[in-house]
């Protein structure tokens, strides 16, 4: 896929343009200069540019027309654009067209670049399928080219740099979907050596004998039951060798989430290879960067290993001391991810020493009760931090919502036998519980715990992010180290 700048616009025969128009067409004439390249005009009596219609209309000797409805012009936002962008892209699809032609709106409420922008957004980020198991003839026809008709000056470097974090966004998604057989901790670990060596990231791999002499003893319960080794991978980008600031990514990693002895029942387990998700957006926000070449020093701390049940798995009423030295007694085997969070933010924290740090995590299911699959939560300890957290999605469109910590949720993880126990002795607020959990294993003032349970695996299609794997986060991640 390519996301191509034009400053004339010129469409063979057998290619398509699309016109975003509001509803307040019927007060303007003509519809569009463009539309004369068509040499008729076009009779638009039932089509009332509400959000979301959508026309398509086929000539033999001409380009196709795709013109997308934008709704109320004073209600329109980036949010939108994208949307009724990928309504195109997912109509040309079903379409087979190859390559389509953008005319981008003049709008009153957002500038040129902005509109460019979200165009090219919502486009290229549902120009995805997951579908390499699946039969040639089944597979989705991709588009192989937008081609933007803009008059901007840096029109193309605004489309290259879209068209970069779209695929790492799309990379996001690749390795959230990917069977648990072909992503499992070592092969996970050897991605992210790949993308290292690709892009001049420094890159750490600590096997178990490794992450036992290091101290992360909550990473290697976790992992008891597993056949599969566990990893600890440890990125470091130097964007700005002359800075000493820095931002720390740690993304849980469970490649595969059984629940353990607390066994998952069915209707819950099936989808546990996205257990990853945080792991993988720190990865791919990473690769990105450092492709982009940001003037920002970035590490990203993952662990990773399987929770699966067999006779050497941990157990409820077992006692481990963390990489911080605190201990934790088991409540609960399925309570996995905060665990290994624990270890890699108190090892991100003391040993690494970053001026702030974001875990993302599908920690909570929780999260998803309390605010569905299209909202994210996320807690912190610094106000500054969480602006800059505020601000980024909403200028990325993700959505995302901050909670409160209360010292009232710290007596819930007491425990009668170590300093902590890993869930909360009431079963409400296991949101808020969870991150005051790894708040035990923080020091650092600017710390925020991200809970994508929801966001990062959608039960349905919503606008420009599929079924299943969303990546989301990757483009809120970027924005937040820019802001930083």
């Amino acid at each position: 896929m390519k996301l191509i700048a034009k400053k004339t616009i010129s469409p063979q025969k057998n290619e398509t343009i699309t016109i975003f128009i509001d509803n307040s067409i019927k007060k303007k004439s003509p519809l569009a200069p463009e539309i004369k390249l068509l040499g008729k005009e076009i009779d638009l009596d039932i089509f009332k540019a509400e959000l979301g219609e959508i026309l398509f209309i086929p000539f033999k000797n001409r380009p196709n027309i795709i013109i997308a409805g934008l709704g109320n012009p004073q209600e329109i936002d980036s949010e939108i654009l994208r949307n009724t962008a990928a309504k195109v892209t997912l109509l040309g699809q079903a379409k087979k067209i190859k390559n389509i032609h953008i005319i981008p709106p003049k709008l009153k409420k957002i500038n040129e670049v902005e509109t460019l922008k979200s165009l090219a957004e919502g486009l290229s980020l549902t120009n995805y399928s997951f579908d390499k198991y699946k039969n040639l003839k089944k597979r989705k026809t991709l588009i192989d080219k937008f081609i933007f008709y803009s008059p901007l000056s840096q029109n193309t470097k605004i489309l290259n740099e879209i068209e970069l974090i779209s695929k790492n966004t799309l990379f996001c998604r690749d390795l959230i979907n990917e069977i648990s057989i072909k992503c499992d901790p070592q092969n996970f670990a050897l991605k992210a050596k790949k993308i290292a060596t690709t892009n001049k990231i420094n890159c750490k791999i600590y096997g178990p004998k490794e992450i036992k002499s290091m101290g992360l003893d909550l990473l290697l319960a976790v992992n008891q039951g597993s056949t599969k080794p566990p990893q600890l991978v440890v990125l470091n980008y130097q964007g700005d060798k002359k800075s000493q600031k820095s931002i720390a990514l740690v993304g849980k990693g469970i490649t595969f989430d059984s629940g353990g002895m607390n066994l998952k029942p069915s209707g819950h387990m099936e989808t546990m290879r996205m257990d990853m998700a945080g792991a993988a957006t720190a990865l791919a926000t990473i690769k990105a960067a450092a492709e982009l070449k940001l003037k920002k020093n970035i590490l990203a701390v993952i662990p990773l290993t399987e929770n699966m049940l067999s006779n050497n798995s941990y157990r409820p009423g077992d006692i481990f001391k963390a990489y911080n030295g605190k201990t934790v007694e088991i409540g609960n085997t399925d309570a996995e991810g905060r665990l290994i969070l624990a270890d890699a933010l108190s090892y991100t924290d003391q040993k690494l020493k970053p001026t702030a740090i974001i875990d993302i995590a599908t920690l909570t299911g929780a999260c998803v009760v309390a605010l569905g699959e299209t909202v994210a939560a996320f807690l912190s300890t610094n106000d500054d931090f969480s602006k800059i957290i505020t601000e980024s999605a909403e200028k990325t469109g993700d959505k995302i919502w901050r909670f409160p910590f209360y010292k009232d949720y710290e007596d819930n993880l007491k425990s009668d036998v170590a300093d902590l126990n890993n869930i909360s002795s009431e079963r409400n607020a296991g949101l808020i519980t969870a991150a005051v959990f790894l708040k035990n294993f923080v020091t650092n003032k600017k710390w925020a715990h991200v809970d994508i349970a929801g966001t990062a695996w959608y039960s349905k299609p919503r606008g420009y992010r599929p079924k299943n794997a969303t990546g989301y986060g990757v483009r809120l991640l970027l924005e937040i180290i820019k802001n930083f």
